[in-house]
């Protein structure tokens, strides 16, 4: 894992809050953004099978690693010795990266209680909601809400738990394969991200924001939780 120490922390925090002024500020960046993907009263890419199926591949995958944590975590701790080369404390960090950010921040708190109405149902996109700038608590929806990605929250969770996994065995693969490795799984959230605000599922501030969220959840989690790889 790459060293984390406060400074880390205090760079992300200061990211966060930098990215939060720009979109309540500028609330209709957001509008700006999502436009770029809307054309003809509709949005082409949510209608397009190959991405579709790929974004669902990867929300199934983000749940299938979210079980390999939780197993491994309980596993390492009945059996007492580390497993697949991590210990029992990196499982646990692994796991409490989920359920903390996108299980209880994320879909528990903010898309539960935010109401803030996803682009495809707002009037500038042909719905009938009104829009709301992040960070608004609204009216506008009442469940599974745009504030924030639950599936970029989820994806940065998996790249977070792919990454530390990787951590152990980069050793044991050609420098050519760790490099591509890295790079897919840094990319994920991104790929994600985009796609969800491309077809209209998510404002470009809910992608950020989950993004941010959870690696800071992360950061704050890494000190409490040495010896990690």
């Amino acid at each position: 894992m790459p060293h984390i120490n406060s400074r880390t922390i205090l760079a992300l925090l200061g990211l966060i809050f930098l990215t939060s002024i720009v979109f309540v500020v500028w609330p209709t960046l957001d509008l700006k953004v999502t436009a770029w993907f809307y054309k003809d009263a509709a949005f082409p890419l949510a209608q397009n099978g190959p991405i579709e199926s790929f974004r669902l591949f990867l929300w199934d995958a983000s749940l299938v690693i979210l079980a390999v944590f939780l197993l491994m975590t309980l596993a390492s701790a009945l059996l007492r010795r580390p497993l697949l080369g991590l210990p029992l404390k990196a499982w646990a960090y692994g796991l409490a990266i989920y359920l903390l950010g996108p299980g209880i921040l994320v879909n528990g708190i903010l898309k539960a209680y935010w109401g803030r109405a996803r682009p495809f149902s707002v009037t500038e996109f042909g719905g009938d909601r009104l829009f709301s700038r992040a960070y608004a608590i609204s009216d506008q929806c009442a469940a599974n809400c745009s504030f924030v990605s639950g599936e970029v929250a989820g994806t940065a969770a998996m790249s977070i738990g792919l990454w530390l996994i990787l951590s152990v065995w980069r050793k044991k693969l050609p420098k050519a394969i760790q490099t591509a490795l890295a790079a897919l799984i840094l990319a994920l959230p991104f790929v994600v991200g985009v796609q969800r605000v491309a077809a209209g599922n998510h404002f470009a501030s809910d992608a950020v924001l989950a993004g941010l969220f959870v690696a800071l959840i992360a950061a704050l989690l890494h000190p409490l939780l040495r010896p990690l790889p």
